[in-house]
């Protein structure tokens, strides 16, 4: 009886070690198992990577060589742009000169009344001009015609009266007048005072009044100048003369020389406008290393442009790997 029992433990031991071996190599081959699935799985998931990633990339270097390409066109452009620009230039300078030119024999009073004149313009300017200009009574404006300048005539009285273009026969007698009046320096008419100069063309005419202020201030003190045409202004400062090309250049040097005036800001021309959109340059073809630059910047102010924004996105390719 207890030879059984002790063959019956025996067994049950023996099962027992059987059943604790083989619960670990189950554990391990389903470890294994599932390692090989996360493997499998990895390895699908990094080849559908690559292949968004060779998609990407290919559409990169799409975008580059268009982005290239339109830049290309861009330069182009701005170089026949501004080639055109320079030439419609030219054309209005060219027609400005005629204008002027055709206005040669032309003079402007400004200051009469309006009414004044009575019924003819002419015989007014010949004897307004003759008796304050101190001209003998005999001689001869030749005043080919005169009217009041195109605008709108005024509807009050305390508006300023339109001015009177009158065209002289001779360029000669128009001259004459013009340093007759100048000379006087203060001509009335029914004690009001009134002035005469050329007749400039509007574009001129406006780029003189420019000067207006930098003028009040260089005669309040007594400074000499003169304003030559077209519309320049030259100033006679006590150590030297100084000739100003525009409004912005006189002001700026007339308030470092410590003159009560404002910077006159005129509008920047058609070119310059130009110039400041297109103030950059084509980015070097890939593998150069640099960068596009701004114009006129020095080396630190360079920025990235589009083109080389996108390499820095730019990933290998499956393909090279």
């Amino acid at each position: 009886m207890e030879a059984e029992t002790k063959q019956t433990r025996h067994s049950s031991s023996s099962e027992s070690e059987e059943d604790g071996a083989a619960q670990p190599s189950a554990s391990l081959e389903g470890i294994l198992r599932e390692i090989k699935e996360f493997r499998r799985d990895n390895r699908q998931q990094l080849a559908d990577i690559k292949q968004e990633l060779s998609k990407t990339n290919k559409r990169l270097e799409e975008a580059e060589g268009r982005i290239e390409e339109t830049e290309q066109r861009i330069a182009t452009v701005e170089t026949v742009l501004k080639r055109v620009i320079k030439q419609q230039a030219a054309l209005e300078a060219g027609l400005l000169d005629q204008e002027g030119r055709s206005r040669r024999e032309n003079i402007r009073v400004y200051g009469i009344p309006e009414k004044a004149e009575g019924s003819c313009m002419v015989s007014f300017l010949e004897t307004l001009l003759k008796n304050q200009l101190d001209y003998p009574e005999a001689t001869e404006l030749r005043i080919e015609r005169a009217h009041r300048a195109l605008a709108p005539k005024p509807t009050q009285g305390d508006l300023k009266p339109r001015s009177i273009v009158a065209k002289f026969q001779s360029a000669r007698m128009k001259e004459d007048v013009l340093r007759r009046a100048w000379q006087k320096k203060e001509i009335f008419f029914n004690n009001s005072r009134f002035f005469v100069d050329h007749d400039y063309p509007p574009a001129v005419l406006k780029k003189r009044m420019e000067y207006a202020e930098a003028k009040r201030e260089l005669e309040s003190k007594k400074t000499r100048f003169q304003t030559p045409f077209p519309a320049k202004l030259r100033v006679f400062y006590e150590d030297g003369v100084k000739v100003y090309q525009t409004a912005t250049e006189a002001t700026r040097d007339m308030v470092k020389r410590g003159l009560a005036v404002k910077v006159v800001h005129t509008s920047p021309t058609l070119l310059e406008e130009i110039e400041r959109l297109f103030a950059w340059q084509v980015t070097e073809k890939r593998g150069r290393g640099k960068k596009g630059k701004l114009c006129g910047l020095p080396e630190e102010h360079s920025v990235p442009m589009y083109k080389e924004k996108l390499h820095s996105f730019r990933r290998r390719s499956p393909e090279r790997e």
